[in-house]
């Protein structure tokens, strides 16, 4: 009989490591741990961990992990169980494509996401980041730069479209800076880098031309990424303020009910 109990136990453990999906850390911002056993332990970008953990996330802090074939982003504090999330991928990423493709209008006419794209990695990972770029603003042409990175949404090529719109952000001012911030978190984005794009769309002015765009597209990655409570003030704030007109009324009404459940 004890020979069977561990037999058993050891065939229990045996299922649960094989449906552990294994995840790398592609993107880290600010402090997040995961849990082993009773510590807690820093995580870096490079790191693999198993689906079965649970990772912990302080304010501000932001994490984009992959699977190879899905990836998964978190921007709210609090602690995660990774396979909870990764069972409600499926749904979330239906949902981030129509909108996806309704926003990306803006960026470009043609712009378009497919719901297999959303939940693919596309392309490479965006590097090196926003914070460490310092383009020369006195040699870039911002106008030839937004068009070249509109034709590489064109092709599906999101990472380089992100990092063309990087580009010509760190080189504008004003409307036309805010238009090319929009564009790169639309890319990346489109790209599976939600957790980048929030940490744009936060820096964001929340009024002038681009704010009713911004707002929607903050609240539906907010909402896809577990920061329900930012989502709702984003469009809470939108609304009284008359942010939204036409059928973005409609699209902000909704994503306020789905970030109330």
């Amino acid at each position: 009989m004890k020979k069977l109990c561990v037999v058993v136990m050891v065939a229990f453990v045996a299922a649960l490591s094989l449906s552990a999906v294994p995840l790398t850390v592609s993107w880290a911002d600010g402090k997040v741990d995961f849990q082993k056993g009773s510590s807690w332990v820093a995580i870096n970008i490079g790191d693999q961990i198993d689906s079965a953990s649970t990772v912990r996330l302080a304010k501000g802090a932001s994490i984009e992990l992959s699977t190879g074939k899905q990836k998964l982003s978190l921007t709210a504090p609090g602690s995660y169980v990774l396979d909870s999330i990764l069972k409600k991928g499926a749904v979330a990423s239906q949902s981030k494509a129509v909108a996806l493709s309704k926003l990306g209008k803006l960026v470009d006419p043609q712009a378009s996401v497919g719901s297999t794209t959303v939940a693919a990695v596309r392309g490479a990972a965006i590097e090196p980041s926003k914070d460490t770029v310092d383009w020369q603003a006195d040699t870039v042409d911002v106008a030839a730069v937004m068009d070249e990175g509109r034709q590489l949404v064109r092709n599906g090529d999101y990472a380089n479209a992100a990092l063309k719109f990087n580009e010509a952000a760190s080189a504008a001012d004003g409307d036309e800076k805010d238009s090319a911030q929009y564009a790169e978190a639309w890319a990346l984005a489109a790209n599976d880098s939600s957790a980048q794009a929030v940490k744009i769309l936060r820096t964001m002015p929340s009024s002038g031309t681009w704010a009713a765009p911004r707002a929607l597209l903050l609240a539906r990655l907010d909402i896809d990424s577990g920061a329900n409570a930012e989502a709702k003030t984003v469009l809470k704030s939108g609304i009284s303020a008359k942010l939204f007109v036409g059928d973005d009324v409609d699209l902000a009404k909704s994503l306020l009910d789905e970030a109330s459940k």
